[in-house]
Formats: structure tokens, C-alpha cells, sequence
């Protein structure tokens, strides 16, 4: 039975240990150009020297108009892969397996990033207090689909062994598969999972044949049922690896199968794992790497991703090794990496 520490071959790449550093940004590293700086390098220099086998950088977007944040890595431009590039090298020079995570925020695009006729999603929607966001034309359709494929190929060109498309977390495409966003009339309504498909075919039609094609997958709109129905066409479709979370709402599905008392965003993962045929990320609320170690032994995932625990103590995995002690994540409310990751009371008690 695999443990924490078992290697795992995708798509003919060794990683060395099945534990993730799942994708979370850095807000306020970067600047409105989108480029890499000098502390985005750190931050994952840091992360990689942790041991982690595989880490997923930051959602980094495909066009400065679906940006969630001022601050946020960009790939829309060739100008982006030089910067990108140097996060790259200093994740394989640690032994590590990266992988990009591409993304347009839709309905969720900051207004500070775009005017607000710009923003668009699936279908007319009430974002309340009488903000409507509009529904996409095809031709904006298009527009993205190209935007996720030159991401891709620019990811590919700065070294990336792969890259993941977030499909999670109440972005663009989880606004196109969830049913109380996407009331459109056409194809993509008829076939809500159609974007996400149109976007694979792109991607895998132009890049090399061992590119891994990732996808953060929401897997609670709007049944367990159907999302393991999407999994699977995803699976045939292409994608290499499943990294589940949440999708447009934060509802537990009713027909969710338990597993123990793992948060429910972490079973969803459970739940698709029994399902399918290709590797399979289970994230969320994974405190110790105990949990995360008890995870894999159990065959209840193939990897165990931990966010907060990681960010507070980068040396998780390295330490739990050796039987040394871990910082543990302070649990603050809100997660300081979401205004300045370096007054993290686990990365000052490090420093000192």
C-alpha cells in the first residue's frame, strides 16, 4: 500500500512523493503587469526546498480583463514567460514536478482590473445589489478558449511540465457548469461541461505529447452524481490528473458518499477517486501530515494536498520524515497570504 512517501509515475514523470502544494495566490507580490518579481522566485524557492512532490503555481490568468486581482501572475503575454520561467527552475532544481494553473475569473473579475461592461460570464447574472454581469458572446467564447490554449503554450515554453485549468472555486468555467449561472440556450447551455471540453481539445492539439493536462475541478454543482459524470468525460477527453475542490456554491452535495470525518470538500475527492482512472488530488482542511499520510494508505486518494499547513511550515514534509517538529498553521481567520504572506505567524517563527 503507498504512503506519503511513495513515488508516483504521470504521464511518464517521477514524482517523488504524493504530497501537493496546491495552487494559492500571493496577492500583492505581483504588480498590474502581471510579471514575476523577485519575491514571487523566494516564495517558491521556499516551497520547493519544503519536498513537496508536486506544486501547482498560483492561478495565473490567460487575459488581464479576467483578472480576480490587481496583483495576479499573468500569461497573456510572451512577456510572462521569462519571469515564469525562473520559478520553473527553481521548483525542478528541488526535485519537484510544476505545474502551472491557468485561469480567467469571469463573474469574479476585480473591478479595479476592468470596466464592467467587460466582464462576462455564462449567462446574465444578479450578482446583487443590482449588479448584473452579462452573458458572453461566442465570439468571447472563442476568445477565451484561445487565451486557455496560448496559455498553455507559453506555460510549456517557460518549462513547465504541465499545466492545470481551474475549473473550481466559482470561476469562469464552474460559472458555465453550475445551473443557477449558465441559463444560455445554445450549445454551451445544452451542454454545460462543453467549454471545459472545447478548452482540452485546444490545449492538447498543440503541445507535446508528455504536457500533463491538469484540472482544478469543482465537483459540488449540482450533484455528486453529475460531477462524477463530468469526471469521467474529462477523463476521456484527455485530462491527466484531477485535482478536486468546490465548485460555484458552497453546498455539500446531498448524495455525497462519507468517508470519516474529513472535511467535506476534501471527500468530494474521495468520492471521484473511486470513480476514475486517473490520478486524483483530494485538498482541504488536510492539517498534519499524518491526515495527509492516512489519506494515501487509506486508497482513499492518490495525493493529499495541504495549503495553509504548507504556507505556515514549507518544510511540512521534510520534518514529519525525520520526526521533527512542525509549525502549525495559526489558523488565522483570514489567510494573511491574502494581504501580505510574509507576516505569516508560521514563516516568522522560522525566521527567528
Amino acid at each position: 500500500m503507498p504512503d506519503l512517501f511513495s513515488t508516483y509515475d504521470l504521464k511518464g514523470k517521477t514524482v517523488k512523493n504524493r504530497l501537493v502544494f496546491p495552487p494559492c495566490v500571493c496577492f500583492n507580490y505581483a504588480n498590474d503587469d502581471g510579471l514575476v518579481n523577485e519575491r514571487n522566485i523566494k516564495h517558491y524557492e521556499i516551497m520547493a526546498k519544503g519536498g513537496c512532490g508536486l506544486i501547482i503555481v498560483e492561478a495565473t490568468c490567460i487575459n488581464k480583463n479576467g483578472r480576480l486581482h490587481p496583483t495576479q501572475l499573468g500569461i497573456w503575454d510572451d512577456a510572462h514567460i521569462g519571469g515564469l520561467k525562473k520559478i520553473v527552475d527553481k521548483i525542478h532544481e528541488n526535485g519537484a514536478i510544476a505545474l502551472l494553473q491557468i485561469h480567467h475569473a469571469g463573474h469574479k473579475t476585480h473591478t479595479d482590473t476592468t470596466a464592467h461592461e467587460n466582464i462576462f460570464t455564462a449567462s446574465d447574472y444578479d450578482l446583487g445589489e443590482g449588479k448584473i454581469v452579462r452573458g458572453a458572446t461566442i465570439e468571447e467564447i472563442e476568445g477565451v478558449i484561445d487565451d486557455f490554449k496560448n496559455a498553455a503554450l507559453r506555460a510549456c515554453k517557460a518549462g513547465f511540465d504541465g499545466i492545470e485549468i481551474h475549473g473550481a472555486h466559482g470561476y469562469l468555467l464552474t460559472q458555465f457548469l453550475s445551473s443557477d449561472v449558465n441559463k444560455r440556450e445554445d450549445e454551451y447551455g445544452k451542454n454545460r461541461l462543453l467549454l471545459h471540453l472545447k478548452i482540452v481539445e485546444a490545449i492538447k492539439t498543440n503541445l507535446p505529447k508528455d504536457f500533463i493536462i491538469a484540472m482544478r475541478f469543482g465537483a459540488n454543482d449540482d450533484s455528486m452524481a453529475e460531477a462524477v459524470s463530468y469526471a469521467k468525460t474529462l477523463e476521456s477527453a484527455g485530462i491527466d490528473l484531477l485535482n478536486i475542490s468546490r465548485g460555484h456554491n458552497m453546498n455539500e452535495p446531498e448524495d455525497m458518499e462519507s468517508f470519516g470525518d474529513y472535511h467535506w470538500v476534501c471527500q468530494l475527492g474521495m468520492n471521484i477517486y473511486k470513480h476514475v482512472n486517473i490520478p486524483t488530488i483530494c485538498v482541504f482542511g488536510i492539517k498534519t501530515p499524518e491526515m495527509a499520510d492516512e489519506i494515501v494508505k487509506k486508497g482513499l486518494c492518490d495525493f493529499s494536498a495541504a495549503a495553509r499547513g504548507l504556507l505556515a511550515d514549507p518544510n511540512w514534509i521534510n520534518k514529519y520524515e525525520k520526526s521533527e517538529e512542525i509549525i502549525p498553521c495559526a489558523g488565522c481567520k483570514r489567510c494573511l497570504f491574502y494581504t501580505d504572506g510574509d507576516t505569516c505567524p508560521g514563516r516568522l517563527q522560522a525566521k527567528n
